[in-house]
């Protein structure tokens, strides 16, 4: 089985769909302050928590994250296009620090996403 990191890499490199098979396991109760809400624009415009940031800063922002045992809602603009590669950035860098993700439909967060 491969992990869901390399899957990640696998899809930036060759267009592939990717799945996250053994996600940690993610909190039933959560504290905002434990959550970080990261949303990509069909643009590759990266939000974390509504605030615009580069690659580098939602990196620093998921190793905070990752010491507090937080979780990561994702959404991104379009899910039913391919992911852009700022997109795809941004999952390798969530997967990378092994959090735990909760999949959005919408930049508002209130709508889970069917995957």
């Amino acid at each position: 089985m491969t992990s869901c990191r390399q899957q990640a890499i696998d899809t930036a490199n060759n267009d592939s769909v990717f799945t996250l098979e053994s996600a940690p396991p993610i909190a039933q109760h959560t504290d905002d302050a434990n959550v970080l809400k990261v949303y990509v624009e069909k643009n590759g415009t990266i939000f974390a928590n509504g605030t615009q940031v580069t690659i580098t800063e939602l990196d620093n922002q998921l190793k905070q994250l990752k010491e507090k045992n937080g979780i990561v809602w994702y959404s991104r603009d379009n899910l039913s296009d391919d992911p852009s590669r700022e997109a795809m950035a941004a999952v390798n860098e969530i997967l990378q620090y092994e959090l735990s993700v909760k999949f959005f439909a919408d930049k508002e967060f209130t709508k889970e996403a069917d995957l």
